[in-house]
């Protein structure tokens, strides 16, 4: 059988021990930080172990335009001083392991495993690349599979029903159908269907002719005569009145309309792409809305996987939004650091890359002086499904049989607890020794000692 783990794990010389690892079944190879300046289909989703070796920090972010499917992690022996994992984080690192945590590391390598294969090594530059210029940023699997999809529906007529949450951006897919289609050079047309009214929305979408209604004074197009030749978005579809679904069927079925007040068939060639939050079948259950309109509209499904279900594209969406608002407000550039990074990981996001988007606006918009978001600069509802804080129980129930070293779980408490001042007071470390009631030489003293 294929070893397909084969050459996916890489470690920095010099970033620590690893052959524990075998025993899992894991092959790791040795390497050079300079080899990964030459372009390689084996670095796709690779992971790469490194030291904190400040150096490295400038060569993450040469080497990530050459190499994008890199996942660098930081392994270290010592733990990290908190400005220098800021750097590492500025440079693309997202993940820090400790190598005595042996479960953390193997658990780190089965979800970045869990998300590899063979057709995700092919299609990461070229898809996703194509993808994120049209504003679709991921490093998902499932997305890319998707974006296959895309690419070989693209070229048909097929009706397209676009399933997902709100939020998940199904606008986007859509607008991706049209841009890889032979109808690119013609109109995309949007219609949000579940915002006009029921009195509106017939004459939006069909138009109508002079005098069909009072105000009628001369002829006006529909939305789908605008789109003739093009494509048709049709978002919300579920929400269309039973009396607009009939004449929806009829275009699908027969390619021609009428406007309101005229009795004249008009010939349309246009792709329909209509997008759902809720499930369309169930509608039909309920005879809320009609079977033969649904499996016209539903000849290619697609789905739309929700944010809590990608969430390894938290850091990237959240550092794109960070740039883009940064761009709009004339701002520095700003990051965030690892633990503001997990926080957004282990929020549900109900409201999905919309809502990560807005947030992120936000904290742009309210945070103008600072360099890196920390925790403290998340909003408090993002925090809500938060479990306590771990550090609340920081004995443990028992000793472990092998023992333990009270200066090290000491250490690590009183480390801990110096970055939370820090961050709580900015890295003001007047204010962080007040917090901890110790002399600012003695906190000063102590972080310098955290760093040797």
């Amino acid at each position: 059988m294929k070893d397909t783990k084969k050459n996916e794990i890489f470690i920095i010389d010099g970033a620590g021990s690893h052959g524990w690892l075998e025993k899992h079944k894991c092959h790791v190879e040795p390497l050079s930080m300079d080899v990964l300046y030459t372009k390689d289909e084996k670095y796709n989703n690779a992971i790469v172990f490194i030291d904190n070796n400040p150096a490295y920090c400038q060569k993450i972010k040469e080497i990530l335009p050459i190499n994008p499917g890199i996942n660098f992690i930081l392994y270290y022996k010592e733990e990290i001083p908190p400005s220098q994992l800021v750097e590492f984080v500025k440079s693309g690192v997202f993940e820090s392991v400790s190598s005595d945590d042996q479960q953390q590391v193997k658990s780190l390598i089965d979800q970045y495993q869990k998300e590899s294969s063979d057709s995700r090594l092919s299609l990461y530059n070229n898809l996703i690349g194509k993808f994120r210029e049209l504003g679709i940023i991921t490093n998902n699997l499932k997305m890319a599979e998707i974006f296959a999809k895309i690419e070989k529906i693209a070229q048909a007529n097929s009706t397209v029903l676009i399933h997902g949450e709100n939020g998940t951006g199904k606008e986007l897919i859509a607008k991706s159908i049209h841009h890889f289609s032979s109808r690119r050079d013609y109109k995309f047309v949007g219609v949000n269907t579940g915002a006009i009214p029921e009195s509106l929305l017939e004459d939006e979408l069909f138009g109508h002719v002079r005098g069909a209604f009072t105000t009628a004074i001369k002829d006006r197009k529909g939305k789908f005569e605008y789109a003739h030749r093009g494509t048709i978005f049709l978002d919300e579809i579920s929400n269309m009145p039973s009396s607009l679904q009939v004449k929806l069927l009829r275009i699908l079925q027969e390619r021609e309309f009428e406007r309101i007040g005229d009795n004249q068939s008009i010939p349309v060639d246009v792709r329909v792409v209509a997008a759902t939050n809720k499930d369309i079948k169930e509608l039909v259950e309920k005879e809320e809305f009609r079977e033969d309109l649904y499996y016209r509209l539903n000849v290619i499904p697609i789905t739309l996987p929700p944010l809590r279900e990608r969430r390894s594209d938290i850091p990237v969406l959240a550092n794109y939004f960070a740039r883009k608002y940064c761009n709009i407000s004339n701002l520095g550039a700003k990051n965030f650091t690892l633990p503001a990074i997990k926080i957004l990981q282990r929020y549900s996001w109900p409201g999905n890359i919309r809502q990560l988007e807005n947030i992120v606006e936000r904290m742009v918009v309210l945070n103008p002086d600072v360099s890196v978001f920390l925790p403290k600069d998340i909003p408090a509802e993002v925090k809500q499904d938060l479990p306590q804080e771990e550090e609340m129980n920081v004995v443990p129930d028992e000793i472990p049989d092998e023992g333990m070293s009270l200066n090290d779980f000491v250490r690590n408490i009183e480390k801990k607890m110096i970055l939370k001042s820090l961050e709580k007071t900015d890295w003001n470390k007047q204010k962080a020794a007040k917090l901890l009631n110790v002399k600012r030489t003695t906190l000063i003293e102590k972080i310098k000692k955290f760093q040797e």
